[in-house]
């Protein structure tokens, strides 16, 4: 088989595969996967000619990194994690301080936010599913960026007051935004990248996640320390978070630009697996 014909062939199956998603969407999605099909044609950098599981380390961490959407989803991922890090680990002597409460009465009311959490993370992934089954093609990018910035929102009331009954409500709802980002993002991970890349993705992803997690006690508990040592331990965490606050809704806005390059990634990756799917077969076999 010439080049010229490999091109075609594989030209042809990335329409026929484009041409599945848009049956799959709404009516007013389909100008969206026709525009996207555009762009992949064109943009053909970001399409594997060869089969990804050859790929030595190096050449695997430059690739997953070279992909926007994934790019801005590994940071969103990082600054999420880093937040919930330095709150998870500062709530307890945060919450004993700022509302007189004794560690004990703090324990009980945990749960009650665990639950807020749970709920979050299952909910988000049937919702992000179903949004993209209605036509909105980059919903599991959307909706996390939303998520990020409603939780900020929230948690902005919940520091400031002093008042338990009011407090406890909202840390409740923000833990269910902040935990319902991660259900849609892992999805949208999967949906940007080669199959046979997943596995060193998620380890570039982890080894982020894990670093920024790392960093966030040391980092909070430096900034609190900054602002109020000692008696003014408490006033210093709550500025603290406060701070924190303006990554994650910053987290928020950058996740809204992946929407615009998720669909054409999604479509990369089809490319990719449609191209080499041949290569991966004689390799299995």
């Amino acid at each position: 088989m010439t080049g010229s014909s490999t091109r075609n062939t594989a030209s042809r199956r990335m329409r026929q595969l484009l041409g599945r998603l848009a049956a799959q969407v709404g009516g007013s999605a389909r100008l969206q996967v026709i525009a996207i099909l555009a762009c992949v044609l064109a943009l053909t950098a970001l399409i594997l000619k060869h089969d990804p599981a050859r790929m030595s380390l190096r050449q695997a961490v430059v690739y997953v990194l070279r992909v926007p959407t994934n790019r801005i989803m590994i940071i969103a991922s990082a600054v999420g994690y880093f937040f919930f890090s330095g709150l998870r680990t500062f709530t307890v002597e945060f919450v004993t301080r700022h509302y007189g409460l004794s560690r004990v009465a703090v324990s009980g009311l945990i749960p009650i936010i665990g639950i807020g959490a749970l709920a979050g993370v299952l909910s988000a992934g049937p919702l992000s599913d179903r949004l993209t089954e209605r036509g909105h093609l980059s919903g599991r990018v959307r909706m996390p960026a939303a998520a990020y910035i409603v939780s900020a929102a929230l948690f902005l009331p919940a520091i400031t007051t002093t008042t338990v009954a009011m407090a406890i409500p909202l840390y409740t709802a923000a833990a269910f935004c902040l935990a319902a980002t991660n259900p849609p993002l892992d999805a949208a991970r999967l949906d940007v990248m080669h199959f046979r890349l997943w596995g060193r993705a998620e380890s570039v992803r982890t080894f982020l996640r894990m670093s920024s997690e790392a960093s966030a006690p040391v980092l909070f508990g430096a900034v609190a320390d900054a602002l109020g040592g000692g008696a003014g331990r408490a006033d210093g965490l709550k500025y603290t978070f406060l701070i924190m606050l303006v990554p994650l809704v910053a987290n928020g806005l950058i996740l809204f630009t992946a929407g615009r390059t998720y669909p054409r990634d999604v479509a990369t990756a089809m490319a990719s697996e449609a191209r080499t799917r041949g290569a991966g077969e004689r390799r299995d076999s």
